[in-house]
């Protein structure tokens, strides 16, 4: 009794934040492609939920009502997700109709299991008799595993290397927003290999898998909740406005100019500062120094061999040294100074200013004191 009332209390949790969740997205205006994939992203996993109530209550009709949902929901929300960060870092028009082919599983799976099987509990007959050799939970339980680690796995290959291309664009790149989206794939991995280890102690000790579903229904739960709070927490609901820009790869430019371009990129940072802007995007830069983007861009990654992102951190690293080294260390504190020289939060500073010194911005100050 006392384990179904934990069970009863932490489904409820579930379905009450799920609900939280779906209304803040459903608030936002102007709904971009992600958003709308969240939307249906978290209705199933409410539906999940509210299936698993039904299955503990032995409410028969909302067993059935949501069984067509939620048996297949890991076939269904693997390759969600990964489309999902593809309408972020890889946006294009039909989206959803090129990318169907991802929930053939799901569709298989429907038509061969979920419909017959709601039709032979409705029926109370074994009308389909080819569901005794698949109706088997450790064989149904790792094929949807197996079938979202593959997904999920994809989902953080097209993340990372989503990732240097962002850097082509933006100076700062915020762990809130910017990794959110890493943590929203890597909760769900969790969930996905803490159900495989369930399903083969189930097999080892001859336990109940169906049962030891409701652990994983507890990692679920426990993983929206985080995922629930930081999205919401967001100035931009489960989606940061930068990873939505248009990233057009630049073509290539002549030497000589690019060369030229360079000069007056380089004399542009050192003289007007540009870089002391904490948000400075590409875009703006170009306007700044008055090259165009794709040749400001081309500049940058064929010429200075690197990305946006690393030149203007490591220009930054720059002036905080020469900061911590001046009469300003007395006037600012080490987070005044990070400020001052661009970087938009304290971990930031110190994560690009070791990378770059080998030394955090402390130990180079007392460095620098020792010496004077």
């Amino acid at each position: 009794m006392p384990m179904k009332l934990i069970a009863d209390f932490i489904i409820i949790t579930g379905i009450v934040l799920n609900v939280f969740v779906l209304l803040g997205l459903f608030k936002i205006k102007t709904k971009q492609t992600p958003h709308k994939i969240l939307i249906i992203l978290w209705a199933f996993v409410l539906v999940s939920l509210v299936h698993f109530y039904g299955r503990l209550h032995s409410i028969d009709l909302l067993y059935i009502l949501t069984f067509i949902f939620a048996n297949g929901v890991r076939l269904f929300l693997a390759p969600l997700i990964y489309v999902y960060i593809k309408s972020i870092f890889r946006p294009y028009k039909s989206l959803f109709r090129k990318n169907l082919i991802h929930f053939v599983p799901f569709t298989l799976y429907f038509i061969v299991y979920i419909i017959p099987s709601v039709v032979n509990h409705i029926g109370e007959r074994k009308f389909f008799t080819h569901l005794s050799f698949i109706d088997n939970d450790y064989t149904q339980g790792l094929f949807q595993d197996t079938i979202s680690l593959f997904y999920l796995v994809l989902s953080l290959r097209l993340f990372y290397s989503a990732k240097n291309n962002i850097k082509q664009q933006y100076s700062n790149i915020s762990n809130k927003d910017f990794l959110w989206i890493r943590n929203f794939v890597l909760c769900f991995l969790i969930v996905i290999l803490f159900d495989v280890l369930l399903i083969f102690s189930a097999m080892l000790f001859n336990l109940n898998a169906a049962e030891l579903a409701y652990v994983t229904v507890v990692v679920l739960v426990i993983s929206m909740l985080y995922l629930g709070y930081y999205g919401l927490t967001q100035s931009t609901i489960f989606l940061p406005n930068f990873l939505t820009a248009n990233l057009n790869k630049p073509k290539k430019g002549d030497t000589h100019e690019l060369k030229a371009l360079k000069e007056k990129l380089e004399r542009a940072l050192h003289t007007d500062k540009h870089f002391l802007i904490p948000e400075l995007t590409l875009s703006e830069l170009a306007i700044q120094v008055n090259i165009p983007e794709r040749k400001l861009s081309n500049v940058i990654n064929d010429t200075m061999h690197t990305t946006f992102y690393d030149l203007i951190n490591s220009l930054r690293v720059e002036e905080a040294k020469s900061k911590l080294k001046s009469e300003a260390v007395d006037k600012y504190s080490i987070t005044g100074i990070a400020k001052i020289c661009g970087f938009n939060s304290k971990s930031s500073f110190y994560r690009i200013f070791k990378k770059e010194t080998g030394l955090t911005p402390t130990q180079f100050k007392n460095n620098v004191n020792k010496m004077s």
